[in-house]
Order: C-alpha cells, then structure tokens, then sequence
C-alpha cells in the first residue's frame, strides 16, 4: 500500500509539471510575434590561444546578444562559426576555406595579422565575400586604392598616425631621429610613409633598425648598443606589443632611457603597452611618448567592460581584463554593422550562398558590402562610425606619457576634419602647434626638460665660440653693416646676411655661442675672406659672398638665399599728365617742331603756283602748311 501511495504521488508531481510546461509553451507561443527568423552563417577566424583573441571573441558574441535584445523583431539571426588560426597564416586561409565551402558563411571577420588579411582578401575577392578585417593590407605609399574592394579594413588606419608623429617632430624641434621597427610585413610596409612624411618637414632618419620578433636578447642588445654609437637621441618606435617588453628592458640596460633621451611609440606599440606588461616592463618605460587610439569613455563601454570582467573571471581567475582593448572594440563595432546590414539586404532580396566550386556567388555578397559600407551609427564609445571606401574613419590618437604605472595623457591630435575642438575634453581642445599646446611631459630620467636629440654638448660661456667673419666695406649697407658703440665699446652687426644667419641658428634644437669678427675687405679680396675658413682662422663667414668654382674647391656654401640676375635702377618720379613728353628733351622737340614746319612750307612753296589748296587767304595757307607738316 505504502508502494502504491508513492507511486501515485509520484505521477500526480509528473502530470503538474508537464502540464505547467505546455501551459508555458502556449504562453510563450501566443505572447510572440509570428516571426520567421533566417539564419545567416558568418565565420569568425581568430588565434583562440592568445589573450587578444579571447577578448575579441567575447566582444562579437556580446555584440550579436546586444543587438539582438534591442531588435528582437528583426527576422534575421546572424550565427557565429568560431575557427582557430592558431596565429598562422595558413591556419587561417584554411579556416577560411572550411566556412566557405562547408557552412557557406557570408562574411568573415577575423585577420589578425597582415598576413592573414593579405590572403583572406584574395579568398574574398574570389569569393565575393566582405571581410572584416582587423589588420591592414600590405600597402605603399604610391598603391593603387580599391584593389580589394570586398576587404573592409574595421580597424583604424595604421598609416594616419604618421602625421601626428611628424607633427610632435616637428613641435620639439628634433632634426634627425632614428628609427626602429620590427621585422615584419606590418613593420615594414608603413615605413615607406614614414620616410615620405618625415622627409617632407626635413627631419633626417639617421638610422632605421630592423628587429625580429623572434630576435634573441643578445642581438637585441647587440644593435641597441649600435645605436649608442650615434649621436642622435631619439628614437621612433614601431613594433608589436609581443617585442616591446625585451626591447625596453634591454634598452634600460644599455642607458638608452636615461636623460637626454626621447622615445615616441606608435599606436600599434601603445595601445596594448598596459594590457599585457609586467611591472618591470612599466617601469622601464617611464617617460616614454606615444600615440594611442583615442575611445571616449561611455556607458555601454563601461557595462562591456564589467561584462567582459566577469566573463573572464569565470573562465580563469588569472585572467584580470582591466580595459577593452582597441581591437575588441572595433570588432564589437563592426559585428554590429554587420547584423544590421544583414537585416536590410534580407528584406530586398535572398540569402544565397556561396559556390566556390566556379569562385562565383550571387548578388548578395555584393549587397552586402554595400550596406557595410553605407552603414552609420553610433558605436560604443559614442563616436559615429562609418566605413567609408572600405575603412574605419580614423578619430582621433591620445598623445600620452608613460608615468608611474601606467599612461597619461597629455594632449590629442585629431585625424578627420569633422571634429572640431568641441570634440574632445576641455583641457585638451588645442591645436598642437607648439610644446605649450601639450601637459607636462616628463621624459626619461624623470626630466621635464626637453630633450635636445642629439648628444652635442651645450655650449657654456667658458667653452670656444664660434668666430664668424663678416666682411666690412663702404657702400650698400642693407646685407651687411657694422655700427661701433663709443659708449659700451661693443660692435653690433645688422643686415639681412646677419639676419638669416641668426634666424637658421635659432632653429637649433641647440644652443649654440657664436661671436662676429669684423674683416675688411676694401684693400683685400672676398677670396681671402673665403680662404680664413680653410685655413680655421675663421669658423664660418657671413655676407654677401658670391659662390663661384674657385672658392666652392675649399669650402661649402650653403643655398643661395637672395635672387640671382641683373637688375636696373630708375628714380621713383611724380606722374603728371605731361609725361610723355619725358622721352625727348626740349631742344629735341622745338627742333622736331621746326623740321616739321619747315617741310610744311617748302611743300606750301612748290604747290601753291599750281595747286588751288595751297591759295586763299593768309589764315588758310598758314593752316594748309601746318596740315602738311604733320
């Protein structure tokens, strides 16, 4: 009896909870709008072993559940099939071949690497398939654009932080720089730029060093010791975040980031300096200059952050997510441009898939990309985001300084015409176009003083001045004059050869002590002016030298900085109305006047026996004369 209580009470417990369950059922059913959802296959290849490839992971999948919770009545699902590149090359072309022809995917986005994008945008090309990718394509400075027009590049463009770094170059006054770059297709491929934009505001690169990541420390310390061989002091830094520790720490070593040092980072190197570095590492670049992608702090990223915390505390403890790194971000971005641009192209047309069997597809690749590349909205840090000719519109970059524990900023430098100085926060809207323009920077070895880039010692007042000769005669003064105070007993020099000598030592990231030493030229040649300065007698000589052949044999003239030809001076005189009298004198023109009266009256004679015109009276002849004179 006992037995057969249980069992009753057993199916009485089953029949309620599987009636409560088609009560909810029915619930859920007749409270759902009668929505046909269509999948549709999107491929995500990234390098699941590394940190990176983790967070962006998580932050595509975040994406799709946040933009899904908002559309709910959307009838599309984008569905995420997740490939390991194991961070190879080749991984990843075969990952992306596998979506392609076995899940039919129709986009993919991934490429964390150049290398991987180079071949996953031949793939797509092929395939006409976007790609979203998260590294650029290798490229020159003289490439054709649009090459691969199903390649969207969702990360900012690495080559627009190459005028921002000119521009610090410039604002410091630096002339020579040495530059450093890792061995590899993205290291070496905007070095082209570089070059060009350096160039073009007449900053030397006195050096570039080529370092590969999978260099030991002792060829790292090897051609970092080169370098102590230079003069030059500072140095531009672009490398991966997997170089940048045993670069740093063994440039410590070296006293290569002691005082009278500068080191600038790109972006590249800077934007994941705090995201994977030890202390040790931290502290070896103190005082360190970069360039950061700028993201304006907002709600949504503070709640993906906490998200992302979690998540990954979860997985493993060890794993400490402090901040979204640029490239989750961007990915974050672009998964929701892509889900949105899914939804529109389905309510115009059908998914079809791929066929890679001929390498061709339908017209919906190309709708696609249509609508990525129309998308705009405002991502998660706030800031418009749009894909125009198949890249992320660069913002902006952070100019920050490496103190303490981590980064500070101290300025911005913007990259688009839209934003206007209203954009950024309030103690930074500047245009960068002096060191005043910035927060204090402190440099390597705890300095706020800028460093000079060379090692050239500074002149002191005890040391040897620079003795300028200058030439000194009667005559023009206007390029070169010398005045004697009887009072101080001091010789001052002016002129327009002085001033341009003054102007061009001012630019100096130096100083430098000179002194002008009078020389006279009136019972000697500018020749023997010129041969002091091959004989060391003089340093330098400043006036109105003229460079021939002969004197170019022992010394060196810099670029002419006047105008070369012949010119003829007139007096500056009033203008009347008589002025076209001026030509001739007054004897020339009464005689002129004369001859042509007197030809009027040898015609009047020879004509007036015969010629009717030539008689009448005496106020006609006279005015028949005149008429024949002139």
């Amino acid at each position: 009896m006992e037995f057969q209580g249980k069992k009753q009470t057993i199916l009485c417990l089953s029949f309620v909870t599987l009636f409560s369950l088609v009560g909810l059922l029915c619930a859920e059913i007749d409270g759902s709008p009668n929505i046909v959802v269509e999948e549709v296959h999107v491929g995500v290849i990234l390098d699941m072993g590394s940190r990176e490839g983790k967070i962006i992971l998580s932050c595509i999948s975040t994406a799709l559940s946040d933009f899904y919770h908002l559309h709910n009545n959307y009838s599309t699902r984008v569905i995420l099939h997740t490939r390991d590149s194991k961070g190879k090359a080749l991984h990843a072309l075969s990952a992306a071949l596998n979506l392609l022809d076995k899940i039919k995917v129709e986009a993919i986005i991934g490429a964390q690497t150049r290398m991987e994008a180079n071949l996953l945008a031949e793939l797509g090309e092929e395939a006409k398939v976007p790609v979203l990718s998260l590294s650029g394509l290798r490229t020159s400075p003289f490439g054709a654009p649009g090459e691969y027009p199903f390649f969207v590049e969702i990360t900012q463009d690495e080559t627009s932080q190459v005028t921002a770094i000119n521009g610090l170059l410039e604002m410091f006054k630096w002339r020579d720089v040495i530059l450093l770059y890792e061995n590899t297709d993205y290291g070496r491929d905007i070095i082209p730029f570089f070059i060009n934009s350096i160039e073009e505001a007449n900053v030397t690169i006195v050096y570039k060093s080529c370092i590969a990541a999978s260099s030991a420390d002792e060829q790292i310390i090897e051609e970092l010791r080169n370098l102590t061989k230079l003069k030059t002091t500072v140095f531009v830094v672009h490398v991966s975040h997997f170089l940048v520790p045993r670069l740093f720490l063994n440039a410590k070593k070296l006293g290569l980031l002691s005082e009278g040092y500068a080191w600038i980072m790109t972006s590249t190197s800077m934007n994941f300096l705090h995201f994977s570095m030890d202390p040790s590492v931290i502290e070896s670049t103190q005082g360190v200059l970069g360039l950061k992608s700028y993201t304006p702090a907002s709600t949504r990223l503070h709640n993906l952050t906490s998200r992302l915390r979690r998540i990954f505390y979860m997985q493993d403890p060890n794993i400490e997510v402090s901040a979204v790194t640029p490239d989750g971000i961007w990915a974050y971005d672009a998964t929701w441009a892509l889900a949105e641009a899914v939804e529109r192209t389905s309510t115009s047309t059908g998914l079809n898939l791929v066929n890679l069997n001929n390498i061709t597809s339908s017209k919906h690749g190309l709708l696609l990309l249509q609508e990525i590349l129309q998308t705009r909205f405002k991502g998660l840090s706030g800031e418009e985001i749009q894909y125009a000719n198949g890249k992320l519109v660069s913002s902006a970059f952070e100019i920050v300084n490496v103190i303490g524990k981590g980064d500070r900023r101290v300025g911005f430098w913007p990259c688009e015409e839209k934003h206007t100085r209203d954009s950024y926060p309030l103690n930074n809207r500047r245009n960068l176009l002096s060191t005043n323009d910035l927060e204090t920077i402190i440099w390597p070895g705890g300095s706020s003083t800028i460093p000079r880039g060379s090692k050239m010692q500074v002149s002191t007042s005890s040391e040897i001045k620079l003795r300028v000769g200058v030439p000194v005669k009667k005559g023009f003064n206007e390029l070169v004059h010398m005045n004697h105070d009887i009072q101080t007993n001091r010789t001052y020099f002016t002129g327009f050869c002085i001033d341009v000598f003054q102007a061009a030592i001012s630019k100096l990231p130096y100083k430098v002590n000179y002194e002008f030493v009078p020389f006279e030229v009136s019972s000697v040649t500018y020749n023997d002016l010129v041969y002091q300065v091959f004989n060391k007698t003089f340093d330098a000589v400043v006036g109105d030298t003229t460079i021939t052949s002969v004197r170019s044999q022992n010394v060196g003239f810099t670029i002419p900085y006047s105008d070369l030809g012949v010119g003829m001076l007139v007096s500056n005189e009033n203008e009347d109305m008589w002025i076209f009298l001026k030509p001739l004198s007054t004897d020339l023109w009464i005689t002129s006047a004369g001859f042509f009266i007197l030809t009027g009256f040898i015609v009047w004679v020879i004509e007036r026996p015969v010629n009717p015109e030539f008689q009448g009276t005496p106020s006609q002849q006279i005015g028949t004369i005149l008429w024949f004179a002139f």
